[in-house]
């Protein structure tokens, strides 16, 4: 799980903690040790069934629902409400039910959700009203981007500086704001480009969307943990997945016959 919680922020796991409402990796996995005793007792720890295991998740979709959008690169479409958007270079996207988080390697960061606002309430009035800490009131302005309208400002707090912007599309808000230690021109061009990429979803947009699916395979005689991750080459950083999914490092051995998880395009 610490391994997979790594790979999904990008190496960059520990600059975006305070933009996550997801709880830690060893808090997770504390809690589900807390309720696994509490349902079955202390039970001995160990593996069984592992084909019916392999079984069963044969064939699941993998990675990110499509009601809660879908990353493609450093872009997320989602289909249902028909919108996307593009971080700068440099940053890796991680979709959770809450949030779509954006992780760069230099301490910056982006957190994208949606709120619940009154249609009759303004989208400046929206962000001065109190729920994000430190902001500097007067910067706050609002323009129309790809016909969508928008307030924007700044704020800081004793660590962080600030720069937030909310837009209404179909009677929904939804809420940017981009994270670094100080600011800068990099930061404050990054933080425009994604913003003025937020538009409607075309369909090549839609189109891009792909399904990747659990499969699983059996290894066969001079199969490697490297060769068997070959098999995820389509997907970015397929190969180091591979490892991750299935407990393995580069050039560890893997057993004939035995079953590894592989995640593929369909």
């Amino acid at each position: 799980m610490s391994r997979f919680a790594t790979f999904s922020a990008g190496q960059n796991g520990n600059n975006a903690g305070f933009l996550s409402s997801h709880p830690s990796t060893p808090a997770r996995i504390q809690k589900a040790l807390d309720t696994a005793r509490t349902m079955f007792g202390r039970a001995r720890v160990g593996e069984t069934d592992r084909a019916g295991y392999l079984d069963s998740i044969t064939g699941l979709t993998f990675g990110d629902s499509p009601a809660r959008g879908s990353i493609v690169g450093r872009k997320f479409i989602h289909s249902a409400s028909k919108f996307t958007f593009t971080v700068p270079d440099g940053y890796t996207l991680q979709n959770s039910q809450s949030a779509v988080v954006g992780v760069a390697g230099d301490g910056e960061a982006v957190r994208f959700d949606s709120a619940d606002v009154q249609a009759n309430i303004g989208l400046a009035d929206y962000l001065k009203s109190g729920w994000i800490a430190g902001l500097k009131t007067d910067s706050v302005t609002t323009r129309t981007v790809n016909g969508i309208e928008m307030a924007s400002g700044v704020a800081q707090t004793d660590q962080w500086f600030f720069r937030v912007s909310v837009m209404r599309l179909d009677g929904r808000v939804y809420r940017f704001i981009f994270a670094a230690k100080a600011d800068s021109a990099r930061f404050s061009a990054g933080a425009e480009a994604t913003l003025t990429s937020f538009r409607r979803a075309e369909s090549s947009d839609l189109n891009a969307i792909r399904k990747v699916a659990i499969r699983v395979v059996t290894a066969k005689s001079g199969d490697t943990a490297d060769s068997s991750a070959r098999q995820m080459a389509g997907l970015s950083r397929g190969a180091e997945l591979f490892y991750i999914i299935n407990d393995l490092y580069p050039g560890d051995p893997v057993q004939p016959g035995q079953k590894y998880k592989v995640v593929v395009l369909q």
